[in-house]
């Protein structure tokens, strides 16, 4: 029984991945799951939050937002050492108003930092 459920489990999973990208999406799966990074006050976690703001102004320069903090952190279990994903959320506000945004971006030693996904996030 409980192999029935893990396989239920996986095909659903694969589902949404499937489904996901065809609607245009990108799908990223992590395997071994994410885990929280505890020092999120660290300023290089901080800064990768205030870039990810950054670049998102720059896709949507007449709805600037004003970079807060991070107020959580995750990286997958299972990582490259080259390669290093990150999810973020952040708050940040927009005349005045705080928000709260869901950030994916991936890190590479030697190369730029690229913005994958900046959503609000939803509670």
């Amino acid at each position: 029984m409980t192999a029935n459920r893990l396989l239920l489990a996986i095909v659903a999973i694969i589902s949404v991945c499937v489904a996901a990208t065809a609607l245009g999406a990108t799908a990223y799966i992590v395997i071994g799951g994410w885990r929280h990074i505890q020092n999120i006050s660290d300023p290089n976690i901080q800064e990768l939050g205030q870039w990810a703001v950054t670049e998102a102004n720059k896709v949507s320069p007449s709805r600037l937002l004003t970079f807060s903090k991070v107020t959580d952190a995750l990286k997958p279990a299972l990582h490259f050492e080259t390669t290093k994903y990150c999810l973020l959320l952040i708050d940040a506000s927009r005349y005045g108003v705080m928000l709260k945004y869901d950030v994916l971006l991936i890190v590479k030693n030697g190369n730029p930092r690229k913005l994958l996904s900046f959503e609000g996030a939803h509670s």
